[in-house]
């Protein structure tokens, strides 16, 4: 059996968060070589422990298993969606999540399966905290979230469209499940993530603890203007409503389509049968934290923002919808 060792964190990261998720990582493939079947096990590289990724990719896996598949596949805890693109390229995993963003600018090497959900970008800092927009960052400590990650990847591209040098502030890479507790300490002073809203990891309400005043979302909608002229529709604009993290109002922020990606190399037969998961089991494919939209239709699966279709997936948005 071979044990993935995954890279650590080009950034110094909390000791616990980051031995919590290197060991946990390093372990997935470990338990899917140690199962007692004898079905082809894939493994579908997701996230850190607790995000969206995370928990969209064990809601696959089990959908497969209850599709009694021949095949089975095994979620992969890794350290996001730069180092998930990689290791579809490299070859350590078949299957993987990831952002559009990053995907769409570095598209070698992988076919997509199809488009599966909207993540907000969101940007969370105590309610009492004199942040009131990225452009007030300068000075102050701040979460991208981990290296190698499309939330770093996606947050750079919001501060660069914002003007804001990196240099200008400290960077502190905190795990989601640390935000709070983060924010809370003085750690950081804000914290990037993206998911579903509200994400019950980081809202007080049903997680419990963080600042003392509560938490608020910064909007993000002067960057965002900015980002669509540069990059195009693989940005869009969403609503967090009121209510969410305990806010009076609407707050604004940037809308990152998230993709199932294969490497060309998948068997033809696997593709099709999860994208007929993907369809066909819709319904168990909704995470907790869901809000905004949900793209689980063959009219909707398919608009990949050009990257090009696993040819077993075409053959099955044939079957569904000619």
């Amino acid at each position: 059996m071979n044990l993935l060792r995954v890279p650590v964190a080009r950034r110094s990261l909390n000791r616990r968060s980051l031995l919590r998720l290197v060991g946990l990582t390093s372990l997935a493939p470990f338990a899917a070589a140690c199962q007692s079947t004898d079905l082809p096990v894939y493994s579908l590289a997701a996230a850190e422990l607790n995000g969206f990724f995370y928990e969209f990719a064990q809601l696959l896996t089990d959908a497969v298993t209850r599709d009694d598949a021949p095949f089975r596949l095994e979620r992969l805890v890794t350290l996001g969606t730069l180092q998930n693109l990689q290791f579809l390229r490299d070859g350590t995993v078949p299957l993987a999540l990831a952002l559009a963003d990053a995907t769409v600018a570095d598209p070698a090497g992988r076919v997509a399966l199809g488009r599966v959900y909207e993540n907000y970008l969101q940007v969370v800092v105590a309610k009492d905290s004199t942040i009131n927009g990225v452009e007030d960052f300068p000075g102050h400590r701040i979460s991208l979230g981990f290296s190698g990650s499309g939330t770093e990847n996606s947050a750079q591209r919001v501060l660069a469209a914002a003007g804001i040098d990196p240099a200008s502030f400290t960077l502190e890479p905190v795990a989601l499940v640390d935000l709070l507790g983060a924010l809370a300490s003085g750690r950081v002073d804000a914290g990037f993530f993206a998911g579903g809203v509200p994400n019950p990891i980081v809202d007080p309400a049903s997680a419990g603890g963080g600042p003392a005043g509560g938490i608020r979302l910064l909007s993000l909608s002067g960057p965002l203007q900015a980002l669509v002229q540069q990059y195009g529709a693989v940005y869009q604009s969403v609503i967090v409503p009121p209510g969410v993290y305990g806010a009076a109002a609407e707050v604004e922020t940037v809308g990152i389509t998230s993709l199932v990606l294969a490497r060309p190399d998948l068997p033809d037969a696997v593709a099709e049968r999860i994208v007929d998961v993907l369809l066909e089991r819709a319904g168990e494919l909704i995470p907790g934290p869901a809000l905004g939209a949900q793209y689980l239709s063959a009219s909707s699966l398919i608009y990949t923002f050009g990257i090009p279709l696993h040819p077993g997936a075409v053959a099955a948005y044939r079957t569904h919808h000619g």
